[in-house]
């Protein structure tokens, strides 16, 4: 927990230090965070899809706004608003920041190497189905 404090509180000083954001941070540290977390979940998801752990239950694009609504909620509710993550005397440093940008970059490239393996996979039943249907014919 201590690392996730730890990302919210270097989201919320970049909102208060370099946006100048006064009026409502814990609603941008909630929301990237939130958006993180999904992403790391979704990418999860997907690699156990992939390796046909168990079927897609996510039948549709809208259907991703409800695990981010639940995601947001409980994120803004336990995490975010008792500020809690600013109790923990967390200094601003170029290491916490480079791990911080790691983070970021690790969940971009999995999310889109998992994304690649999955439209691969998509491509190649319906080329199989295709195939299969002339055949019938």
């Amino acid at each position: 927990m201590k690392l996730y404090s730890y990302l919210l509180f270097r989201i919320y000083r970049f909102y208060t230090d370099r946006m100048k954001e006064k009026d409502i941070p814990l609603i941008y540290v909630t929301s990237i965070s939130t958006l993180l977390v999904y992403f790391n979940f979704f990418t999860i998801y997907s690699f156990f899809v992939y390796n046909g752990f168990f079927k897609d239950i996510i039948p549709g694009k809208y259907y991703v706004l409800i695990p981010i609504g639940i995601i947001w909620i409980l994120n803004y509710f336990v995490f975010v608003r008792k500020k809690e993550f600013l109790d923990n005397n967390f200094k601003k440093d170029a290491n916490g920041g480079m791990l911080i940008i790691l983070y970021i970059l690790f969940t971009a490239a999995s999310f889109i190497v998992i994304a690649n393996y999955n439209r691969d996979k998509i491509f190649k039943q319906r080329h199989q189905q295709v195939v299969i249907s002339k055949l019938k014919y």
